[in-house]
């Protein structure tokens, strides 16, 4: 597909690569040309030095025959300009990047005006995100897929877990009330979808799927336990921190917001009245020991530097809170904070590719079985793809015991008429069902390409 992205700051950069990697045909509109040599360097790509709301610069980047344009520039008034430019010109579909809290009502009764196909709110996003995974322990990575209709949990066998030299039929049969599966585990370097005769081992990182229910229940007959969150500090009073409060209000819980600029404590101070706003710097160790660190369950830091998120947050695990998550926008740094145990870093960036990577392989299939979302974990080597099941697909009525799948394929959850199972091998996958595929294959299209 001909896609044209405008802007090439951290997002447009890693829709890029991701793109290209998947074999698109890729132009990047950017002002800047030290930024866009940078790029052109790194990528297969075509490079466009302008302002991608410029008729002229559109044209020169052939956006009259492009499939998508991206809007993914700092501002979002220009994104929705180029977009509609884009859509007057002739591009088949537009997607807009949308920051500002004050646009996203706007912006649903818009949508159709506009002629945008999609919006992305990468704050807002991350928000869902953060949310979701304070409902589990540190030692745990949470996350939700396919509308939230399939949850996941990711955690390290750590030494004296009881899963340790056990095979996963034995552990189904000794667990029987649980529904949960095993997807993936990483070894060392080697990342693979297990079958019942895999032994689990220490230091394996085991990716589950289940109900929410079942998940807490299985890691809780492993003595990994959750702890109730009542109290939540943030450092940080930007727009991932603004999502989040009203969500953790809305959920119980007390938040206490550590910011720098005065102009936006008393906004957050203003718009959330039951939040406790302080102004000051949460960089600060003795700050955040004088606002009670070690009595918070939950600690969360989204200033605008990585490495500072990343040593307040060991500074506030060292403080004994159970819940930790850093903002790590720098793909680089995510080796470092597993290396110090800093399991779960939120990276909004990459959540937003990963949403606009899935309209983009909707697109390409627009006859057969769609892929209906997208997500990449274990260091982008696992994809986990929804499909929607149609005619074309070969094993229809066939329980999954008698399919030959391709090596490293798991069907793992079947939603049929709208309520989710997670598979085993007596489960049949009816037309219209919507299947979710773990494969360590990358870049599949097609229901079809699990097949031997």
């Amino acid at each position: 597909m001909k896609i044209v992205i405008v802007g090439d700051g951290k997002v447009g950069f890693t829709l890029a690569k991701q793109l290209d990697k998947e074999g698109h045909d890729v132009t990047i509109i950017e002002e800047k040309q030290r930024v866009l040599n940078s790029t052109m360097n790194l990528l297969d790509v075509v490079g466009i030095q302008g302002n991608g709301a410029n008729y002229d610069i559109q044209k020169e980047a052939n956006v009259k025959e492009a499939d998508i344009l991206i809007a993914a520039t700092s501002a979002d008034e220009l994104n929705i300009i180029c977009c509609i430019l884009a859509k007057k010109i002739g591009a088949r579909s537009t997607i807009a990047r949308i920051r500002n809290p004050e646009y996203i009502k706007s912006l649903s009764i818009l949508k159709d005006e506009l002629r945008l196909s999609m919006h992305i709110n990468p704050e807002m996003a991350a928000a869902r995100e953060i949310a979701g995974a304070l409902r589990f322990s540190n030692e745990v990575k949470h996350s939700t897929f396919a509308k939230s209709r399939v949850e996941m949990a990711e955690f390290k066998v750590r030494s004296g877990n009881p899963l340790i030299g056990k095979a996963i039929s034995d552990i189904y049969v000794k667990r029987t009330q649980i529904r949960v599966l095993f997807c993936i585990i990483q070894r060392n370097q080697e990342v693979f979808t297990p079958n019942g005769s895999t032994i689990i081992q220490e230091n394996d990182r085991i990716t589950l799927s289940g109900s929410m229910r079942d998940i807490e229940k299985f890691l809780s007959s492993i003595g990994i336990f959750s702890r109730k969150i009542r109290d939540v500090m943030i450092v940080g009073g930007g727009r991932i921190a603004f999502y989040l409060t009203g969500s953790l209000l809305d959920s119980g819980m007390n938040v206490k917001i550590i910011e720098k600029n005065r102009d936006r404590c008393l906004l957050l101070a203003e718009t959330f009245p039951t939040a406790c706003i302080i102004e000051g710097d949460g960089t600060d160790h003795e700050l955040l020991c004088s606002e009670a660190l070690e009595k918070q369950d939950a600690f969360i830091a989204l200033t605008d530097n990585d490495e500072e998120n990343i040593i307040i947050s060991l500074f506030a695990a060292n403080q004994g809170v159970c819940k930790v998550l850093p903002k790590v926008n720098h793909f680089s740094l995510g080796f470092l904070t597993e290396t110090l145990g800093l399991d779960n870093i939120i990276t909004p960036k990459n959540i937003t590719a990963d949403q606009i990577i899935q309209y983009v392989r909707a697109m390409q299939n627009s006859v057969g079985s769609n892929v209906e979302s997208l997500l990449r974990i274990m260091d982008e080597r696992v994809e986990i793809l929804e499909f929607r099941i149609k005619e074309n697909c070969r094993f229809l009525n066939r329980p999954l015991s008698e399919i030959k799948f391709r090596k490293g394929i798991l069907i793992a959850c079947i939603t049929h008429k709208g309520k989710p199972c997670v598979a085993n091998g007596q489960s049949v996958i009816q037309l219209h069902d919507t299947v979710i595929v773990f494969s360590t294959i990358l870049k599949m299209g097609d229901i079809n390409d699990v097949l031997a």
